[in-house]
This record gives C-alpha cells, structure tokens and sequence, in this order.
C-alpha cells in the first residue's frame, strides 16, 4: 500500500507542476492581447494556480497524514 501512496503522491504533485506551467503559458500568451481579452485568459491562468494549488495541499495533507 505505501508504494501505491507514493505513486499517487507522484502523479498528484506532477499535476501540481503541469497546471503551474499551464498556468504561465497562458499568462505569456495573454500579454500581447487587448485588455478585454487579456481579462479572460489572466482569469483563466488564476484558476489553472488554484488547481496546482489544491493539488500541491492536497499532496500534504496526504503526506502528513500518512507520517511521510
């Protein structure tokens, strides 16, 4: 069992880093828009954070929990 956390642990935390990186991408992409779309896709790299956020506290939580 304690492989299988460590596994899921993993994927969790690589989640974490892709939404992050998503999250930048899109902000770079944003810069050269108009502010009225530039709005909608700055909203959008918010909202990608949150995820890696709750992904990352997610991952701690389980750890903290488990002794590891």
């Amino acid at each position: 069992m304690e492989e299988l956390l460590k596994e899921v642990l993993s994927f969790v935390e690589g989640d974490a880093r892709w939404w992050d990186e998503a999250a930048q991408h899109v902000e770079e992409l944003a810069i050269g828009l108009a502010e009225a779309k530039r709005t909608k896709w700055d909203l959008l790299a918010a909202v990608y954070h949150e995820r890696a956020k709750a992904h990352r506290d997610l991952a701690e939580r389980v750890r903290k929990r488990s002794g590891g």
